[in-house]
């Protein structure tokens, strides 16, 4: 017993060791992903002005092109017309059809070195962005890692058996840290781009308006509809986190708001077939009921490609019973838990499946390819189910 603690400990102080040095290596790529998103910061602003400078360019070209032909107009019709203009007329013409020829093309390669600095600057941008993604993935993965690592090691040698739910439970994990890390780029594409630009267009709007109050007022238009924009998508960031329509409205009004949603972007057909609840179903149920909807409408968005979905919702005394149907072209039900336990894949699925064994359900997903795809969950009403089921009453 002696020899076999102090070889633990000695386990458990070289596994200290490795923690300490990954933790440090983490916080070094935290620190090159922070320089790289300031740089992307500054490849965005840098984006911005020059497409403004292209549109002004656009225009100014544009209009020295039209004078142009205008001014070679007037040098030919004054050079046919030598009896009624005087060679100071002519060469007046001539100096300025020149002058603004010059102008022209002078401007025209402006606009094409503008370009180029555009098309360089967006590959840089891309480049940024996929530095950025790739390296969140390293730090994601150390996290988990960490996480594991820095947890009760004895269990683990102790239980080896469970290795494979222990997997299954860093893929869990995992799968959380992706849905943070989209919450996040959610906003920071979304909302937090949204007003950056509306500082930027307040700035615009002022010198604008001082200048030409029309065109002022037609820019707080457009300052209008980006801050409408920005909201919407906060909103929809919110009701992806928790859905107020579940304590407004409840489980099915919430479900068919969802499911109008989707027909509407997707022109997938939805039969719905709720049935009336005359249970109390518990707050926690139904988020659950309404995450497995969301995930399971996901898959068949993404991969699915059905023309028609049936949805049915059943309630009894002590069990709910969901069932989505759909006509896509079906997937190897098999083959893909291999994946999910191996490499980590569909992570939707992963969070199905964690939500109904964390509730004490049951799942049985039917499919096979071309044959599209059939999810029956059956899950407790309460908590009291859920302790009955624990203690195998």
């Amino acid at each position: 017993m002696k020899n076999t603690d102090l070889d633990l400990r000695a386990i458990n102080d070289i596994i200290r060791k490795i923690t300490e040095e990954i933790g440090s290596s983490r916080n070094s790529i935290v620190n090159i992903v922070d320089n790289i998103r300031s740089e992307q910061e500054s490849l965005k602003n840098e984006l911005n002005v020059i497409k403004g400078q292209i549109f002004d360019t656009i225009n100014e070209v544009d209009h020295l092109e039209k004078y142009d032909k205008q001014m070679r107009q007037r040098l030919a019709e004054v050079s046919k017309n030598f009896t009624i203009y005087t060679e100071k007329d002519i060469k007046a013409a001539y100096e300025e059809a020149e002058n603004t020829r010059i102008r022209f093309i002078t401007k025209r390669n402006e606009e094409k070195e503008l370009l180029k600095r555009r098309s360089s600057v967006e590959l840089a941008l891309r480049k940024a962005m996929e530095n950025i993604k790739n390296a969140e993935q390293v730090v994601n993965q150390i996290s988990i890692a960490l996480r594991y690592l820095e947890g009760d090691i004895l269990s683990v040698l102790e239980d080896a058996d469970k290795n494979s739910e222990m997997f299954l439970g860093i893929k869990i994990l995992e799968a959380q840290e992706n849905e943070r890390k989209r919450i996040a780029r959610d906003v920071h594409d979304g909302p937090a781009q949204h007003m950056a630009n509306t500082i930027m267009k307040v700035d615009i709007c002022k010198m604008v308006i001082q200048k030409d109050l029309d065109k002022g007022l037609g820019e707080l238009e457009d300052l209008k509809e980006s801050v409408k924009v920005a909201l919407k998508e906060v909103r929809n960031i919110i009701f992806d986190l928790r859905p107020m329509t579940l304590d407004d409205l409840g489980l099915n009004e919430t479900i068919q708001e969802t499911i109008k949603s989707i027909t509407h972007e997707t022109k997938i057909k939805v039969d719905l077939r709720l049935k009336p609840i005359q249970v109390d179903i518990e707050p926690i149920i139904q988020v659950a009921v309404y995450r497995i909807v969301q995930e399971i409408f996901n898959n068949i968005r993404k991969h699915a490609m059905a023309k028609n979905v049936e949805v049915k919702l059943d309630f009894g005394t002590k069990y709910l019973m969901l069932v989505v149907t759909d006509d896509g072209v079906g997937f190897d039900v098999e083959g893909t838990f291999k994946k999910v336990k191996t490499k980590g894949t569909s992570y939707g699925l992963i969070g199905i499946l964690d939500r109904v064994n964390q509730l004490q359900g049951e799942i049985k997903i039917k499919s096979s390819n071309g044959s599209g795809t059939s999810y029956s969950v059956k899950l407790p009403i309460n908590r009291e189910v859920i302790r009955d089921e624990k203690r195998g009453d």
